[in-house]
């Protein structure tokens, strides 16, 4: 593109009568996104092709482990305005990311994608406070629905299921008393998820820096919150209940 300079006549056209000038308008407002996608592949196309398709748009991070983007999206200094989570993470799902940062950020649009069929998420989703699902097959498509969620603060309905505003799907998230694993405390989550790898208590307290103890307090109280008999009883009712 090739930038012309005024000349004077344009220049005294755009002088303010009483002097000096009007002032320059206001550049457009950056739209900051991120992507969490376990997929480098996804992950380096999606950051190039946004950029490319929306003008305005930049990418600030992107990750492929939710925790990390979990810590991202919360941190004032690193909070996008959109965020496409892939529903599919490995650890923890994009599901749980969702509702995780949903309940503690009322402003953060969340589009879920996916290269599965929609109506494996679309309720999920939908329930974890995320503003819109959409398939990863088409790139019109995925752009037509981020289009959308950026206009209007919500993407189509999908399978028959709509999608909240960010806002009023954090108060819903808020008001909703927490139960199985939304109950876990951090602690008890990273004790939890290094039981489900095989970990002995021995080796989950050294690798914690914490006494052998202070991991069975833990594990006992995760089994009472999750209403399990036994540790094996626990991790099997995380495995399921962590996608929801």
């Amino acid at each position: 593109m090739t930038m012309t300079i005024p000349d004077a006549s344009v220049a005294a056209a755009d002088a303010n009568p009483r002097g000096g000038r009007f002032p320059e308008p206001a550049p457009a407002p950056t739209i900051r996104m991120a992507i969490v996608d376990n997929d480098a592949i996804t992950l380096h196309a999606l950051s190039e092709l946004l950029s490319q398709r929306f003008r305005g748009v930049t990418v600030i991070w992107s990750a492929s482990d939710g925790r990390e983007a979990i810590a991202h999206a919360l941190a004032t200094a690193t909070s996008p305005d959109v965020l496409l989570v892939d529903m599919s993470l490995s650890g923890m799902s994009g599901i749980r990311v969702c509702r995780e940062i949903r309940r503690r950020n009322d402003r953060i649009r969340l589009l879920g994608i996916t290269s599965f069929p929609l109506d494996s998420y679309a309720r999920k989703a939908s329930a974890a406070g995320a503003q819109g699902l959409v398939g990863k097959e088409s790139m019109r498509t995925l752009f037509d629905t981020l289009g959308r969620v950026l206009a209007t603060g919500v993407g189509p309905p999908q399978c028959g299921v709509e999608f909240e505003p960010a806002a009023q799907a954090h108060r819903r998230l808020r008001e909703e008393p927490p139960h199985g694993v939304d109950a876990l405390s951090p602690m008890e989550l990273r004790v939890l998820q290094a039981c489900t790898e095989g970990k002995s208590q021995e080796r989950i307290a050294a690798e914690f820096g914490i006494v052998s103890g202070t991991v069975r307090t833990h594990v006992k109280r995760i089994k009472a919150k999750l209403h399990a008999a036994t540790l094996s009883h626990a991790v099997m009712l995380w495995l399921t209940m962590r996608d929801e």
